[in-house]
């Protein structure tokens, strides 16, 4: 990476070899450039020129090196040599920016709407700041820890988060953080249409991912019935164990995941987080309403377990207890209640009106009010997203299976293949050992596709998915050889 970077640099000096990656980037690579230049100080160009230059580099080594053994191999093991290493070169670099772009996609709701509250909660953007800081998201929580780090030395919190808007590789991450600057405490409730327009950017992202790995796999599909084919008519069957290891290398290109959960830490079913969700909203409804009553915020809990629901009421009871019984302060109280839940929506959600509640009961009530309804709407959204995940492993499960069937077919066809070839080559064919090797390392191709499949879609039945792709294999596998016998 930094040998990279180095030759890149000293490529931004040389015009006519920084011609060679403007002519190979085109017309639509600013914004990526803009990244690479404040992160890395290099454009994209010259990216493309140093993987260009150093892809040339190695395919010519690796021609002299097998030229002697047959021109056309060597022309064509160069040639994807040249593939290889300039799309490694140029993903070493780009890929950085493409992760920081889906985690900010994917987490951009979620931060602003505690960003927002916060904002609501505190009339503070330091302190809004601190509360992202403290939080768990990937890349993000860390860059705002940098910002708190830079105010303890006299920097404002808004220039240091404006500045960090600016170089964000995802422009609905920065139109929102500049919202949020501009009306700032007097208007947070303007952000929710950002909210929307978040969500709609990160299904867009997720739709394109989707798109990736559908073309990943087709090619997987036809990709070891062509190699398999090309082995067996020219006679190199003893090539047929490197299918495996191309299926492998393709599989380290898609997207290692579609959609990033909100929390690293977080491993709960999403019926249960979309169900955590409707109890916070429910209990803040009803509570919000009794504070508009002007009741005290301890007798607001009293009526409220009244009348929620029995999964809520259940969760509530620790938390009256303590505060009629044990006389535990109200805070102390609420802090319990939070660790009853494990979705971070709800748990933001009841930390900032943990923040809200005032003397001013009918105030509080308000505002509560108002962070239900963002609730609502988050499940709605939630419920989308679980469709489209649900609507992505089910493709991602036929494609495998009927890959795997495919595969098994092939397996029991190629001897017939290779019979009535051998005499056109002339070449010696041993059946077992030849037989062995291919179902081997077909079937070891469908394993590692529906693995892939199911890592990249987060299936959480991968094993099973895995035991019933063998199960096909060797199921078309053995039906096919048996048609075979039947016939002849």
């Amino acid at each position: 990476m930094h040998i990279i970077r180095y030759l890149a640099t000293k490529i931004e000096k040389w015009d006519f070899l920084l011609t060679i990656g403007e002519k190979i980037a085109g017309k639509n690579s600013e914004e990526l450039t803009d990244y690479l230049k404040k992160r890395f100080n290099i454009s994209f160009a010259a990216l493309l020129s140093t993987a260009f230059i150093l892809s040339l580099l190695f395919g010519l080594i690796s021609f002299l090196l097998l030229v002697r053994i047959g021109a056309y191999l060597a022309a064509v093991f160069s040639f994807f040599v040249i593939y290889v290493v300039f799309f490694s070169i140029k993903n070493s670099v780009t890929s950085i920016y493409t992760n920081e772009k889906i985690v900010h996609a994917s987490l951009a709701p979620l931060v602003f709407y505690e960003l927002s509250l916060s904002l609501e909660a505190t009339d503070s953007v330091f302190e809004a700041i601190k509360s992202i800081a403290q939080s768990n998201y990937p890349i993000v929580s860390q860059k705002f820890r940098d910002i708190l780090r830079k105010t303890s030395f006299g920097h404002s919190p808004e220039k240091l988060l404006f500045d960090y808007a600016l170089t964000q590789p995802s422009n609905d991450f920065k139109t929102a953080v500049l919202a949020i600057l501009s009306v700032g405490k007097q208007n947070t409730s303007n952000i929710e249409e950002y909210f929307r327009e978040m969500e709609n950017e990160y299904e867009k992202m997720t739709r394109e991912i989707e798109m990736r790995i559908l073309l990943i796999v087709t090619v997987s599909t036809f990709l070891p019935f062509l190699l398999t084919m090309t082995y067996t008519l020219w006679g190199y069957s003893w090539l047929i164990p490197t299918i495996p290891l191309v299926q492998i290398f393709l599989q380290k290109f898609p997207s290692k995941k579609i959609l990033l959960p909100l929390s690293r830490d977080m491993k709960i079913e999403a019926r249960t987080m979309i169900n955590e969700l409707e109890e916070c909203a429910e209990f803040l409804e009803t509570y919000s309403k009794f504070l508009e009553l002007n009741y005290s915020p301890e007798k607001a809990i009293a009526e409220t377990i009244k009348t929620v629901s029995k999964s809520v009421s259940r969760k509530m009871t620790l938390m009256v207890k303590d505060l009629f019984f044990n006389l535990t302060p109200l805070k102390v109280a609420w802090a319990k209640f939070i660790a009853n839940f494990k979705h971070p929506y709800v748990i933001i959600s009841l930390k900032t009106a943990a923040q809200i509640i005032e003397k001013d009961s009918k105030r509080s009530g308000e505002k509560i009010s108002g962070i239900s309804t963002k609730l609502r709407e988050i499940v709605t959204l939630t419920r989308k997203r679980e469709t489209l995940v649900a609507t992505q492993r089910l493709k991602a499960r036929i494609i495998t299976i009927a890959l795997t069937a495919l595969l098994g077919f092939i397996s029991a066809i190629i001897p017939v293949i290779a019979y009535s070839t051998m005499f056109i080559f002339n070449k010696s064919y041993s059946p077992i050992f030849n037989n062995l090797i291919m179902v081997m390392s077909l079937l070891a191709t469908s394993v590692i596709t529906a693995y892939a499949n199911c890592k990249a879609t987060m299936d959480p039945r991968m094993k099973s998915q895995i035991l019933l792709t063998i199960l096909i294999f060797l199921l078309t596998y053995n039906v096919t050889s048996l048609f075979q016998q039947l016939t002849y």
